[in-house]
């Protein structure tokens, strides 16, 4: 028997109502769910999720992404290994030419070593490593600044590489000129001698000896004047050794003058003794001065402070060792 259609649809919306009446009658829906209900409906979507396995990438999205990691790569730079620096013995006393075994990896790496001797409370090691960026290496502009600031700050914390005078090596600072007053010119060559023994931490011991020829009447305001350096004739030898002599200009009366002079003088002396017989890397060249009138205090000062900056700095203790050494009979 056939239900007529009409009841059929009766029935059908009779059902549909008392289900959904029944499903609903104590649900609240102009009331917000609670933070657990939330939770409660999340948890039951994500176990009601169906487990589709992932498809695999086609070669062309594989190739994409390789680009874009390659991309990534090249914008951010390979990350660089941190430094692995050598391990020392601190109870034991380093030598003059310590460190001097890594010079082939550039002024970089020793800059960074000696920075790090720094930072580890290791004065007297960090002192030599900044030496050896000066005396060995090749360093540019900023690595030699960097080492030579350095050197400057850590010099005055330490004490004299030799304590005991009589044993460092004798040189003597030789100047000839014709003045007719030298007391300035001998006051000056002193202080230049000591500033430079100072310098080496008494690897030297440097004195003086001025050679005084004719002087005219009418003395010039300026003279000039040679500079060399010598050292004793050893115990066998009949001759003493010398440099090459440098010669300069200069008012013989003033002193501050004379100083400046004197040591630019020596380094020059030392430079070119140090390129020719032995294998350190080149003195720097000498700063430019002021192009302003030295009776200025401010430009005479500047001048002052680089002479004396060649000295103490510009010239490691290594390099006074072995400059004295390689003066010959």
């Amino acid at each position: 028997m056939r239900i007529p259609i009409p009841t059929v649809i009766t029935l059908a919306i009779a059902v549909t109502l008392a289900s959904w009446f029944i499903g609903t009658r104590k649900m609240d829906f102009a009331k917000a769910p609670t933070p657990e209900q939330f939770v409660q409906i999340a948890k039951q979507w994500e176990d009601s999720k169906p487990h589709i396995t992932p498809l695999k990438k086609s070669k062309r999205q594989l190739a994409e992404t390789s680009a874009d990691n390659s991309h990534q790569v090249l914008n951010h730079g390979p990350r660089k290994k941190p430094d692995q620096f050598p391990e020392i013995d601190f109870d034991s006393a380093p030598l003059l030419s310590e460190h001097g075994v890594l010079q082939d990896k550039g002024a970089g790496y020793l800059s960074r070593f000696a920075s790090h001797l720094e930072s580890i409370g290791q004065s007297k090691h960090a002192l030599l490593a900044w030496e050896r960026v000066i005396d060995t290496t090749y360093p540019d502009k900023n690595e030699r600044k960097q080492a030579l600031s350095a050197i400057k700050r850590l010099k005055g914390s330490q004490p004299p590489w030799n304590p005991d005078p009589s044993s460092g090596i004798q040189l003597t600072l030789q100047a000839g000129a014709s003045v007719n007053d030298a007391q300035a010119l001998k006051r000056a060559l002193e202080i230049a001698a000591q500033n430079m023994s100072t310098a080496s931490g008494g690897v030297v011991q440097v004195s003086v000896k001025l050679s005084l020829g004719k002087s005219p009447n009418n003395q010039a305001a300026v003279v000039p004047i040679a500079l060399w350096l010598s050292r004793p004739a050893s115990a066998t030898g009949t001759t003493q050794a010398e440099t090459s002599p440098v010669s300069f200009m200069a008012d013989p009366n003033n002193e501050s003058i004379l100083i400046n002079e004197i040591q630019m003088g020596a380094y020059n002396v030392i430079g070119k003794q140090l390129a020719k017989e032995t294998s350190f890397s080149q003195l720097a060249e000498q700063p430019e001065k002021a192009n302003e009138d030295t009776a200025n205090p401010e430009t005479s000062n500047q001048e002052h402070a680089i002479a004396d900056e060649l000295i103490e700095c510009y010239i490691t203790r290594l390099m006074w060792r072995e400059f004295a050494n390689s003066m010959k009979e």
